[in-house]
């Protein structure tokens, strides 16, 4: 049953965000002022007497009316807008402060912003990364740092990062927090960086700390949490338990809910209701799956391997354990998204992985996006965009779900809303490279090359070899008619799924410096790699329109990377094809092929 108390605080925290106060408070000065000018007008002029009750009259019937108009409408710079209808105390996306920032000040050279490096040639006026940072960050978005392993061995290494994991975890799934993703925090680890410099890359107000020891059967978490606008703890504990799965559980639930206290942030009555069960009583398990996780967030290939290996040994010891299933899936899925593995091979085993984990546990965020992954792999946008936005209902700091919502959102051809998802993925996960790229590919697609280059070259700070990053590095370049630049991007391109974009790059340099002899090199080894898309971006450069249509369509369906390029690359040599009707036959096939209305851009239901 929903909380009275709570939901009266609630509807008093949105009328002070809606200004309906400020609004009332106003017309009421405003209607005793005109009753005083009614009194005073009245007798010196030949209005009738009954005016001045008229006008009370009109007074009290318009405060109804000017209070429903505060509560739908406000005055922005921008003029009257419709008020945000997000509950101001409790609602379903993260709170990320800087959010509504970053979309306003889009492209604008006067935002501040957060800086990504050191520029490259002729970056002198491109602007920083979108990725802003508050000069006071809002206490509520909270970074958890790994737990330190006070023991000094390594049998204390999987709980510490359990219990780092799992309050992460407990922490994300409630909307009135923005939890920094265990992808950006942990490399922290062991860091000499103070609270400030960490609190400041990692746009948090609030800094969770703490060591654990284990010894025997027992284990001892000491936790503080920090203020990062001044250092100042706001509480440290001692917790001192048998170990056990039923305490490990207990504590990181305890310990949610003391943050949550600490910061003033309500659950909602959904989120309340919605209390995860004890996953398993197996703390054998509980230690696989630990070290599984902590072998995924990288995503190599050998990481993925060894994840895969400790969450089947976890399950062997207990069958029923639905994260240690959900974050198989996810493993699986990853491995042949990143080309790893032969999807033919792999996907009917990732299937039946992430229908026992929704079968274990229905309301399990992790087993969800698994789903929208694999769904996104078999190319259906719309039952991705579906199984990710669940996902987020669970879990609205998952950053991942977010990240897989702009990936897809990318693909099926919505430019903005991958924008609006990718910068939630980057607040949410500042560190991660795959966020800032999707973010730099949707900037790209809206139109806005020098942020995408600026995102783009932002996600390759810590990745120097992240191809994915320089694709879109390359094609913002493109974007900005500094092509030589862009080809010499293209040729630095190593992974497998990009084994055709340095010969690509080639034969367009050649052809766009007059030299379509020396394309004919790099286009040969294209015919024998067997690139149609490849060979109709080389035909479209060489200005033969009907081979260059007759390589596209018979390169469908297009791997990422070719949708991606088809949909948003308008320089040469997509430019020449662009006109021509055969052009957008090509896209409303590309379309369909993800489940899209053609012409409109939208998911189909």
């Amino acid at each position: 049953m929903t909380d009275p108390p709570r939901r009266l605080t609630s509807l008093l925290a949105e009328l002070k965000r809606r200004k309906v106060y400020q609004v009332a408070a106003v017309y009421v000065v405003v209607a005793i002022a005109g009753l005083e000018l009614v009194d005073v007008v009245v007798p010196s002029s030949r209005l009738p007497e009954w005016s001045d009750e008229l006008f009370l009259a009109l007074a009290i019937l318009g405060l109804p009316l000017a209070l429903v108009l505060a509560w739908v409408f406000d005055i922005t710079e921008d003029g009257v807008r419709r008020t945000d209808g997000r509950d101001a105390a409790n609602h379903h996306a993260p709170r990320l402060p800087v959010a509504g920032a970053a979309r306003e000040t889009v492209g604008e050279p006067g935002a501040s912003r957060a800086p990504t490096g050191e520029p490259g040639p002729g970056d002198a006026d491109e602007p920083d990364s979108v990725s802003i940072r508050p000069a006071d960050p809002d206490p509520r978005v909270v970074a958890v740092l790994p737990f330190e392993n006070l023991s000094g061995t390594d049998e204390a290494e999987p709980f510490a990062a359990g219990l780092h994991d799992d309050l992460l975890t407990e922490l994300s799934r409630a909307s009135a927090l923005t939890v920094i993703s265990r992808t950006s925090v942990k490399g922290y680890r062991s860091t000499e960086k103070s609270i400030r410099e960490i609190a400041g890359e990692l746009g948090a107000g609030t800094i969770v700390e703490g060591g654990v020891q284990h010894a025997g059967d027992r284990v001892r978490l000491n936790v503080q949490l920090i203020d990062a606008r001044t250092d100042a703890h706001l509480w440290a504990e001692r917790y001192d338990r048998k170990l056990t799965t039923q305490n490990i559980f207990d504590l990181q639930s305890e310990l949610a809910a003391r943050i949550m206290a600490a910061l003033e942030a309500r659950l909602t009555a959904e989120e309340e209701a919605r209390v995860p069960a004890l996953p398993t009583d197996d703390l054998e398990a509980y230690r696989l799956y630990a070290m599984g996780r902590e072998l995924y967030v990288d995503r190599t290939l050998e990481g993925l391997e060894a994840a895969i290996g400790y969450f089947e040994r976890a399950i062997e010891r207990d069958p029923d354990y639905a994260p240690a299933w959900a974050e198989l899936a996810l493993s699986l899925v990853a491995l042949m998204d990143y080309g790893h593995v032969d999807a033919d091979d792999w996907l009917p085993r990732a299937e039946s992985t992430c229908n026992k984990a929704l079968e274990l546990d229905p309301d399990l965020a992790e087993a969800h996006s698994a789903l929208g992954n694999l769904r996104s792999y078999r190319r259906d946008g719309p039952g991705a965009l579906r199984a990710h936005a669940r996902a987020l209902e669970l879990r609205p700091s998952y950053a991942g779900a977010h990240q897989w919502t702009a990936w897809v959102d990318l693909l099926v051809g919505d430019a903005e809303a991958a924008v609006d998802a990718g910068i939630l993925g980057t607040q949410l996960d500042p560190l991660d490279p795959e966020a800032r790229t999707n973010l730099a590919a949707a900037y790209l697609a809206m139109g806005k090359p020098e942020l995408a280059l600026s995102e783009a070259r932002g996600s390759m700070e810590r990745h120097a070899g992240f191809d994915y990053g320089r694709l879109i590095e390359a094609l913002a370049l493109y974007a900005l008619d500094r092509a030589d630049e862009a080809s010499a991007t293209l040729q630095r391109l190593t992974e497998r799924w990009a084994q055709a974009w340095p010969d690509t790059a080639r034969a367009l340099d050649r052809i766009a410096h007059g030299d379509e002899a020396g394309a004919g090199e790099p286009l040969a080894r294209l015919q024998a790699a067997s690139a149609p898309f490849h060979l109709g971006l080389v035909h479209a450069a060489l200005g033969d329109s009907d081979a260059a249509f007759e390589a596209l369509r018979s390169a469908a369906p297009l791997a990422w990377d070719e949708t991606l390029y088809l949909r948003y690359h308008r320089s040469d040599p997509l430019a020449g094809l662009g006109e021509d009707p055969r052009f957008a036959t090509l896209l409303g096939e590309l379309d369909r092929s993800w489940g899209v209305e053609r012409g409109k851009g939208e998911v189909a239901p």
